[in-house]
């Protein structure tokens, strides 16, 4: 598996997941003390109290655990540490390394 390492503030990074990420693909977001890997299955671009949101329902894989749960990245982004997408049917693995957001 080819593997991509990109640096990116956490902006940066919400738009490559609003631009890259589809349903079926596998993402593992770090964020605050929480690591929630899984299979995307709704990604919701809507607005949200008129600001633009990024709200990604996963399937979170795990041995003891099978759940969904829905994230929303505008709301952690500025606690987001590193973003793992494996686009399905596709031999690639995209690592990015989150750098503090300007606040």
């Amino acid at each position: 598996m080819n593997t991509k390492e990109l640096k990116m503030d956490c902006d940066e990074a919400i738009e490559y997941i609003k631009n890259n990420v589809e349903e079926g693909d596998t993402l593992e977001l770090s964020y605050n003390r929480v690591f929630t890997p899984g299979e995307v299955l709704n990604i919701d671009t809507s607005e949200y109290d008129g600001e633009e949101g990024l709200k990604v329902l996963i399937h979170v894989s795990g041995d003891t655990l099978a759940s969904t749960v829905e994230v929303d990245l505008e709301e952690v982004k500025d606690d987001l540490i590193e973003v793992i997408h494996v686009p399905k049917n596709q031999n690639e693995k995209v690592i990015i390394l989150i750098e503090k957001c300007e606040i």
